[in-house]
């Protein structure tokens, strides 16, 4: 009896110490991992990552990240820290609602939250304000397999601050929740968030926006870019004054997308909405499409590599860092067109209670090769532009009127009379054609030469 105990015994002591041992091994690679994260944070254009302290434990880590956010544009920025408790594999018991699946091997969990000690002025002041936000939370479980994801969680809260007329702003936030899963070796990412409300009270005036969700994803393509695909989408935006509702936009979508072709990228932007009533005027459906095809990658990865620099040369504010940028700008511009890039409206329809509108426009570029600085002017003579525009008579007319109106300060009647003008020497130019009570255009140029619904057009007419 007293061997079998000493055995059971040995045993089990013979597995804690394997389990230390375990936690141990897999406290470093937790750390490399984490320091693999920082890495990949300080290679993005306006964030960078310092880790302030690293507190080694058996099973469980601590440590103390500093985030510098740069505003582009500026030569300002915003710190703040956060603490990481890093709980070591392979097995973690820790409770939570995100972790309510069957026990499973892990590399670690890693707790996130803000370090307000350690963080700037501006956030202590805000976190006094609204204490709810110091527990945000992310939580990050790091896969044995090289994987991992992370869930964040911002809590509601409901605050009445003061305003600089001596009033009130109420807010009221309902939360913020999002889900990411990653892998940092092949770096690939993909997730999803949402927020189901927030609403901002001053006085007679209130903004309320609802239903806001999000998914995106993003892999590494080709020469160091990152392609993928976003899509955020709005239940409604509502403003009003004196319980009038002044602005309603429902339905808001706006998706972005980039893929790889061949050696070049193409990419994507959508953006629709169902209705908006402003001004005493209805739109909707809406929806634009653009594409741009072609894109040089490795032009674009020069243009990612210099970004810092433009940052850098932006927040100098002289006029020689603005005269650096926008030559490096230029270059790059014509560097890229000279493989022959696309761009494409491919979709553009408005519906109104003044009628419709509806467009298509294409822009390509022959391209000179790969070096078009050399022949700027067989660049410009590559160019071949396709459009075709109609919009209601109703609509084309009110429009005119408001630009006369407000731009040239007319009254009613001269606005009206100036739009009348307009239209009459836009049709005697055979700029735009009347049909089914429609005003439509369509233009093409090719070879340096424009023509306008079947008319060619000297190009010194329209100076």
């Amino acid at each position: 009896m007293k061997k079998t105990l000493t055995i059971v015994f040995l045993v089990c002591l013979a597995l804690v110490v394997a389990y230390g041992a375990a936690g141990y091994w897999v406290g470093g690679q937790a750390r490399n991992q984490h320091d693999l994260m920082i890495a990949q944070i300080n290679r993005s254009n306006y964030m960078e990552a310092s880790i302030n302290s690293y507190e080694r434990g058996l099973f469980s880590s601590r440590a103390v990240t500093t985030f510098t956010l740069i505003l582009p544009e500026s030569d300002k920025s915003i710190k703040f820290s956060i603490v990481n408790y890093i709980y070591h594999g392979p097995f973690v018991f820790l409770e939570n609602q995100h972790l309510k699946k069957r026990l499973r091997p892990v590399l670690a969990v890693i707790r996130t939250r803000l370090a307000p000690g350690d963080s700037g002025e501006a956030l202590e002041k805000l976190l006094e304000k609204i204490p709810e936000l110091e527990s945000s939370e992310i939580l990050t479980v790091l896969s044995t397999d090289g994987g991992g994801e992370s869930y964040l969680d911002v809590p509601a809260f409901h605050k009445k601050f003061p305003d600089e007329k001596g009033g009130q702003v109420e807010v009221e936030w309902r939360g913020f929740t999002a889900l990411c899963k990653f892998d940092l070796q092949l770096g690939e990412v993909a997730g999803s968030y949402s927020s189901p409300s927030l609403q901002v009270t001053e006085q007679n005036q209130l903004l309320r926006v609802k239903d806001i969700q999000g998914d995106f994803n993003s892999h590494t393509g080709i020469k160091g870019i990152s392609v993928g695909s976003t899509v955020l989408t709005i239940g409604s935006i509502e403003g009003m004054e004196k319980e009038n509702t002044s602005f309603n936009l429902t339905s808001v979508g706006l998706k972005a997308e980039s893929g790889v072709s061949g050696e070049t990228i193409n990419g994507a932007v959508r953006l629709s909405f169902e209705k908006l009533e402003a001004g005493g005027m209805r739109l909707g459906p809406f929806a634009l499409e653009f594409e741009a095809r072609k894109l040089d990658a490795d032009v674009l990865s020069r243009f990612q590599k210099l970004a810092p620099e433009f940052r850098k040369k932006a927040a100098e504010q002289t006029e020689k860092a603005k005269g650096e940028i926008e030559k490096l700008y230029m270059q790059i511009m014509i560097d890229l067109l000279g493989n022959s890039p696309e761009f494409e409206i491919k979709q553009l329809d408005i519906r109104t209670d003044k009628g419709n509108l509806s467009g298509r426009a294409k822009l390509t570029f022959g391209g000179p090769g790969k070096n078009p600085a050399a022949n700027i002017l067989a660049l410009l003579f590559s160019i071949e532009a396709s459009a075709e525009i109609s919009i209601s008579e109703a609509l084309f007319y009110l429009v005119a009127e408001n630009v006369f109106r407000d731009a040239y300060t007319q009254d009613s009647e001269s606005a009206k009379t100036s739009a009348n003008g307009l239209v009459k020497g836009l049709m005697g130019a055979k700029y735009i054609i009347s049909e089914g009570g429609s005003f439509k255009s369509s233009a093409t140029f090719k070879r340096g030469i424009l023509t306008v619904n079947g008319r060619k057009l000297d190009l010194s007419n329209l100076l």
